[in-house]
Parts: C-alpha cells; sequence; structure tokens
C-alpha cells in the first residue's frame, strides 16, 4: 500500500508529459503514427506546418479567398480521413499537396471560374526600402499576367518557383512525369514572357 502513491504520481506525470509533448520538434511521419494512435494535436501540429502551402497549391484553382479557406479546410478533413492510406515509404508533404491539387482540379471542373493568385501569399521579397514600389508594380504585373494562365501552368510555376519543390515532387502531385513537367514549366515560363513582353514589362 506504500507503493500506490508513487505510482499514482508517476501516471499523472505521464500524462502531463504527453499533453505538453513538443509535437513540433516531430517528423511529419511521427506526427502521422501519433495521429493513427488518436493524438488529434499531433494532426493539428501538421495542419499548422501546411495550412499556408495548402492554400497556395489551391488558390489558383479557387480565385477567391472564402473558397480558398474552405477548400485548405476539405483537403485537411480528406487526408485525415485517408490517413490509413499514407505510406511512410513517401514524403506526408507531397501526399497531401497531391490531395490538395485533386481537389482544385475537382473544384474547377465545377465552377470554370476565371482564376488568380493571391497578392499578400505570392507577393515577393523586397531588396529595400526604396525598391518597394516598383518590386511592387512589378509583382503585380507578373500576378496578372499568370492570372491569365491555365491552372495547368500556373499550378506548377507556383509549386516550383513561390515554394522550391524538387521536380519529382510536382511531378508526382500533379500526376506526370518529370519530362513533363519540365516541358510544361517551360512553357509555362515562355508564355507567362508573352504576356509580360505584351504589357511592356520585360526587363
Amino acid at each position: 500500500m506504500g507503493y500506490s502513491a508513487p505510482v499514482a504520481l508517476g501516471g499523472w506525470r505521464e500524462r502531463v508529459k504527453r499533453l505538453s509533448f513538443p509535437r513540433a520538434r516531430l517528423t511529419d511521419n511521427e506526427l502521422v503514427e501519433r495521429t493513427r494512435s488518436g493524438d488529434v494535436r499531433s494532426y493539428e501540429e501538421l495542419v499548422k506546418r501546411y495550412e499556408r502551402l495548402v492554400g497556395r497549391v489551391i488558390y489558383p484553382y479557387a480565385g477567391r479567398d472564402a473558397a480558398v479557406e474552405d477548400l485548405v479546410q476539405e483537403t485537411f478533413l480528406r487526408a485525415y480521413d485517408r490517413l490509413s492510406t499514407f505510406n511512410p515509404e513517401y514524403r506526408f508533404k507531397t501526399w497531401l499537396l497531391t490531395i490538395a491539387n485533386n481537389l482544385g482540379i475537382d473544384t474547377l471542373r465545377r465552377r470554370r471560374e476565371i482564376v488568380e493568385f493571391n497578392p499578400d501569399l505570392h507577393a515577393p521579397l523586397t531588396r529595400g526600402p526604396d525598391a518597394d514600389a516598383d518590386e511592387a508594380d512589378r509583382a503585380r504585373s507578373v500576378r496578372d499576367a499568370v492570372m491569365t494562365l491555365p491552372e495547368s501552368y500556373s499550378v506548377p510555376l507556383v509549386l516550383r518557383y513561390a515554394e522550391g519543390l524538387t521536380y519529382a515532387e510536382i511531378a508526382e502531385i500533379i500526376g506526370i512525369t518529370v519530362p513533363a513537367l519540365k516541358s510544361r514549366l517551360f512553357r509555362g515560363r515562355n508564355m507567362l514572357a508573352g504576356r509580360l513582353e505584351e504589357k511592356g514589362e520585360t526587363g
């Protein structure tokens, strides 16, 4: 009976430890595994880690901030429902963005609306206060030009040049081969350059 208090105290300490677990230090796959075991807060960490990136993928398909928010939420709900199918041999980020891209395609097929980029999400870094106005004008011109591109070109451009994903990751996300992706990026850049040239925004 003299051991009951230490045992109870040890159990309490373990519960506190679980509640305050530093999930931000865990890898994606570790968070997935903990989520599968019933730790919902581990999935909340995955959402916090990738919600902005998912929004960037979704935006060219949605074109409205309100729609983007709904589609980001739907992406994470779908991913949660399919978590048992996730193969830990692959990157969770790529798997998640594939779900986001497919949802975006489905949404676009239903709506067939003109797409555009979110200025807040896609504005480039400026080089200093004096360059802010010029950079803002340039960024606006690029966004306006990208807005005219089909999503089959705008999405790869965002993933490659705004997010820095590898060719292999992007190809897996949008479901094409790496050579086909490189060809699409090349054509997309040329189309974008043509749009900018027409507007006198070269150089």
